[in-house]
């Protein structure tokens, strides 16, 4: 049974809240696996849905996940200035890994080719007798 609004509520809807994203129970679990068990991790994430203090939707493979969005409330003691980032606070040191897993993909830039390097994909050529412009033989 849910035993209501806790400081382990708190901990793991500020977690949530932080980190961002949507949140299964066992992944949730591996995070906190010394601390929390399973069972424990589940009530909470229960708890916290019933008060609306996190969303939830049913994944066909991760099963139910919970995240907060805009639509949730705030934890009561939390003002709203705690939940947003201060913009008097310093400079934020970069991370240390780098975040391969979010975000999207940016090539890093052709280098510069020599000048007429690249000619040849303007000039036709004669392919089985017939003129094709440049592409590739896999084509």
């Amino acid at each position: 049974m849910a035993k209501g609004l806790t400081l382990d509520c708190a901990a793991l809807w500020g977690f949530i809240r932080k980190d961002g994203g949507w949140w299964s129970v066992l992944r949730l679990t591996g995070h906190w696996s010394p601390t929390y068990s399973l069972a424990e991790v589940e009530e909470i994430l229960v708890t916290l849905h019933k008060g609306g203090f996190l969303e939830c939707q049913a994944l066909h493979r991760a099963g139910t996940v919970y995240a907060v969005t805009s639509k949730c409330s705030v934890l009561p003691g939390i003002t709203a200035a705690a939940s947003a980032p201060s913009s008097t606070t310093g400079p934020v040191a970069a991370s240390t890994r780098p975040q391969s897993m979010r975000g999207a993909f940016v090539p890093p830039p052709m280098p510069t080719a020599r000048q007429g390097a690249l000619d040849h994909t303007n000039c036709p050529s004669l392919m089985q007798g017939k003129r094709n412009a440049y592409r590739s033989t896999t084509a």
